[in-house]
């Protein structure tokens, strides 16, 4: 089989596969009681940020925010895709990442313990204890309720990555600030 047709071949799997997907969520997922503590669980955080938030460090924040996102998000996808972890239940179709935890609890989380933990060592314990709660309880939870299921993963592993994930983006914000303070 030559290698374009072998890739149309595997092209029209992952449509047949899409659809599946998409069928399987629309009649057995959409709407249940799940569904609903998802979409609560991706809005309810972001509204309650916003009453906590120190306006006054909004951008760098955010900025910190956002990079947990987009941390949380390609490493989630890349361990799906290496069929590390699977999601048996999504928020949206097709969705491969758990939107309200990457888009959501993560950043939320993240976010607290950079504002009220600004001196590296106060930061140091919080992502500590906030890796344990991530790893140890959030994880087995997410497994128990069917919104997470481990493959080749345990949850040990996720302990360390969940510490370096917020070090390592708070020395990036903090080397991004010092950059943009001067220049302004």
């Amino acid at each position: 089989m030559k290698d374009g047709q072998k890739q149309l071949e595997m092209q029209q799997h992952i449509i047949e596969l899409n659809q599946m997907m998409i069928e399987d969520w629309q009649n057995n997922f959409v709407f249940t009681g799940e569904w609903w503590i998802l979409l609560g669980l991706t809005i309810v955080p972001w509204f309650l940020w916003w009453k906590i938030l120190d306006k006054r460090r909004i951008l760098e924040i955010l900025l910190f925010g956002l990079f947990v996102i987009l941390t949380t998000s390609f490493l989630d996808v890349l361990g799906w895709n290496y069929s590390m972890w699977y999601y048996p239940n999504t928020l949206l179709a097709l969705c491969t990442p758990l939107v309200p935890i990457n888009y959501s609890l993560f950043p939320f989380f993240y976010m607290l313990i950079f504002q009220y933990f600004s001196e590296w060592k106060s930061f140091i314990v919080a992502s500590i204890i906030l890796s344990a709660i991530f790893s140890f309880i959030f994880e087995p939870l997410s497994e128990w309720i069917n919104f997470y299921k481990e493959l080749k993963w345990k949850h040990i592993y996720s302990f360390p990555i969940y510490i370096l994930l917020g070090i390592s983006i708070k020395l990036l914000v903090e080397k991004i600030t010092i950059v943009h303070k001067k220049f302004t």
